[in-house]
């Protein structure tokens, strides 16, 4: 081969690396469904910072744990369940004050869903919602300046749904004052939201003196738990990602 077509097959090769370089790069962030147990779905959300979440598909209807983080991933994640089940949309789960976990509320309350929330988040996203929204927008400045949009029910901080196949539970503050827990006994799933994961994480308003006492309440509430599912990173893990955590947070000096 000559030095010119040495040349040539080097420069066609470098395109099609760019190419899928810059394929892989312009991708549209996507949600997938996933099953987990029995009714209970794995949701994984790419947009902005990747989140983990579920969905439990009742006898009747669907209960949808976290709203996701906007009206539009909140559609996304709508036409997701469309093409899993007929039932409907009956009611989600706001569980935490963060915007991954609220912002779709406007869009599940526009097609009849009741969003429901434990006192002590509702309370955190009436106070806190103008300012959290844009600390996120500095840190993803293509996030929508979102209005807040209400949970249409502030429950007691510890209720059931679906005939006691789920149970949120309020322990106090964490990752932020008012994130919960989801624990489904039937299937021993615990659904941590942004609480717990394989990395300390961002603490930024993490209540770091309470956030070791409200996991040893957890423990001490002795939940048959088989599985975790984390809010951020690796989705799936195990009841010892509870001791983990804190381990985490003691090295940090908590």
């Amino acid at each position: 081969m000559t030095s010119k077509n040495k040349i040539r097959s080097l420069n066609i090769a470098m395109g099609l690396i760019l190419a899928s370089s810059s394929s892989a790069f312009t991708q549209t962030p996507s949600i997938t469904l996933t099953p987990l147990s029995g009714p209970i779905y794995l949701v994984e959300d790419a947009h902005y910072a990747k989140t983990n979440s579920l969905i439990y598909v009742g006898p009747s209807y669907v209960s949808i744990i976290g709203a996701t983080w906007s009206p539009e991933t909140a559609r996304m994640l709508a036409q997701q369940i469309k093409q899993l089940t007929s039932r409907p949309i009956r009611e989600v789960i706001d569980t935490s004050p963060d915007p991954e976990w609220s912002g779709g509320n406007a869009y599940w309350k526009g097609i009849g869903a009741q969003v429901i929330a434990a006192k002590a988040t509702c309370g955190a996203l009436r106070t806190n919602w103008d300012a959290t929204v844009a600390r996120t927008q500095k840190s993803f400045p293509n996030f929508p300046r979102l209005p807040l949009s209400e949970p249409s029910e502030c429950d007691s901080n510890n209720f059931d749904l679906q005939d006691g196949n789920i149970k949120v539970i309020y322990l106090g503050p964490s990752h932020t004052e008012a994130d919960v827990f989801v624990y489904f006994p039937q299937q021993r799933v615990l659904d941590a939201s942004s609480i717990l994961k394989e990395q300390l994480g961002n603490l930024a308003n993490a209540n770091t003196q309470e956030y070791p006492k409200t996991l040893r309440k957890l423990q001490a509430m002795h939940l048959n738990i088989a599985t975790i599912i984390s809010g951020h990173w690796s989705p799936i893990h195990g009841p010892e990602l509870i001791e983990t955590y804190l381990d985490l947070l003691r090295q940090a000096g908590h």
